[in-house]
C-alpha cells in the first residue's frame, strides 16, 4: 500500500483526544443512567446500545481521516527517468543592487541574466523569488513565458517591505516552492530537477545563509551562485529620489562593496557552482547550458506501481457507518418511547 498525501497523517492524530472525549461522555452517561434506571431491567441492553453507536461514530470518523492520506493499492516499482526541470530564480533587490559599478546597474544586469537563461530553458517551468531582508514569491513555477519575463522586468526595491539582505530565508521559501510543486504533482519521484539561480553582490546581513545552502545540497537542489559586482566601494542609488544618493540616519552617503567571498562560499557549501556574470552574455549561455546537461543527464528512479486507489471506498464506508449510527439512535429513540 502506498499514499498519495503521506503530508496528512498528521490529522490521525484527532483520534487520540477523540477516544478521550467519547470514553469520558459514556462514563456520564453510564452514571447517570445508574441513577435514573433504578428497578429497571433493561440498563445493560441501552448500554449496550450506547456503546455500538460510540464505536460506529468512532469508526466511521476514522476511515474518513485515513482517507484524506489517500491510500492506493501498488504493485511494486518500476523505472522512470525524470524528467525537465524546475527552476526558481532568485532575485536580490536589495537597496545595494542598485549601485551602478555595472552597466546599468547590478540589478538590471542581474534580470538581463535571468531572462538569457530563461529564454534558453524552453521546457522548464520557472519561478521568480525576490528577496531582500525577506522573501516574496513575484512568480510560482510556471510555464507562462510572457508572464513570467514582464513580472522580471518589474522586479525592484520597492516591492520589498524589508531591506538589507537575509539568503537563508530566501533559500527556506525557494525549498518550499519546490515541495508545493512536488505535492501537487503526484508523482514526485518523477518530477523535474529542482534547481535556483541566484544572482546577488553576495551583501549578507543576518547570517545563516551556509546553513541553508548546505540544506539544499542534501536534500538535492542543485544552486547556481551569479555573482554581479566589482572590486571595491560604490556608491548606493536612492530609487526614491532618482539622481541622488542613498544616505543612513547619520546623512552619510550609503555606499556597497561586492562580496564574491560570500557567493563563492554559498556555491561551494552546497556542492553547486559560483558564476561572475559582471560582464558579457556568454556567462547566461553557459549557466543554460548546464543546465540542459543536468536535465538531459537526468537519472533513472524506481517508483512504485501504483493500482486503484482506496480512498474513494474509505469515504464511502465511512459515512455509511456515521449513517448507521444515526439510523440506530433514531431506532433507539423510538423504542425508549
Amino acid at each position: 500500500m502506498c499514499f498519495a498525501w503521506p503530508d496528512n497523517f498528521g490529522y490521525l492524530l484527532l483520534l487520540i483526544p477523540l477516544v478521550v472525549l467519547f470514553g469520558y461522555g459514556f462514563m456520564r452517561r453510564v452514571a447517570a443512567q445508574e441513577l435514573l434506571s433504578v428497578g429497571r431491567t433493561d440498563g445493560g441492553r441501552h448500554r449496550r446500545r450506547q456503546l455500538a453507536r460510540l464505536v460506529l461514530q468512532f469508526a466511521g470518523i476514522a476511515l474518513l481521516l485515513f482517507a484524506l492520506t489517500g491510500p492506493r493499492f501498488c504493485h511494486g516499482t518500476r523505472i522512470a527517468l525524470r524528467k525537465s526541470a524546475d527552476v526558481v530564480f532568485m532575485l536580490d533587490v536589495s537597496n545595494s543592487m542598485l549601485a551602478g559599478d555595472v552597466f546599468p546597474s547590478r540589478l538590471e544586469r542581474s534580470k538581463q541574466a535571468a531572462l538569457e537563461i530563461s529564454g534558453r530553458l524552453p521546457e522548464s517551468r520557472q519561478a521568480l523569488l525576490l528577496f531582500a531582508a525577506r522573501p516574496l514569491v513575484q512568480c510560482p513555477l510556471t510555464t507562462d513565458r510572457e508572464t513570467f519575463e514582464a513580472l522580471v522586468d518589474m522586479a525592484s526595491p520597492a516591492l520589498v517591505d524589508e531591506q538589507g539582505t537575509a539568503f537563508g530565508k530566501a533559500f527556506d521559501q525557494a525549498a518550499k516552492l519546490f515541495a508545493g510543486a512536488q505535492r501537487s504533482a503526484g508523482s514526485p519521484e518523477t518530477a523535474g530537477e529542482r534547481i535556483i539561480v541566484l544572482l546577488s553582490d553576495g551583501e549578507d546581513h543576518e547570517g545563516g545563509a551556509e546553513e541553508a545552502a548546505r540544506q539544499l545540497g542534501r536534500s538535492g537542489i542543485r544552486l547556481f551562485v551569479l555573482g554581479v559586482g566589482r572590486a571595491g566601494e560604490t556608491v548606493v542609488p536612492d530609487f526614491r529620489r532618482p539622481g541622488e544618493a542613498k544616505r543612513d540616519a547619520g546623512g552619510g552617503v550609503v555606499k556597497s562593496r561586492f562580496s564574491p567571498e560570500t557567493l563563492r562560499g554559498l556555491a561551494e557549501t552546497s556542492g553547486g557552482t559560483y558564476i561572475d556574470i559582471a560582464e558579457g552574455n556568454a556567462k547566461g549561455d553557459d549557466v543554460a547550458r548546464r543546465i540542459s546537461s543536468i536535465v538531459a543527464a537526468s537519472r533513472p528512479v524506481a517508483v512504485q506501481v501504483e493500482g486503484f486507489p482506496l480512498y474513494r471506498y474509505l469515504l464511502g464506508a465511512g459515512l455509511l457507518l456515521l449513517l448507521a449510527e444515526r439510523l440506530a439512535d433514531g431506532v433507539g429513540r423510538r423504542m425508549v418511547r
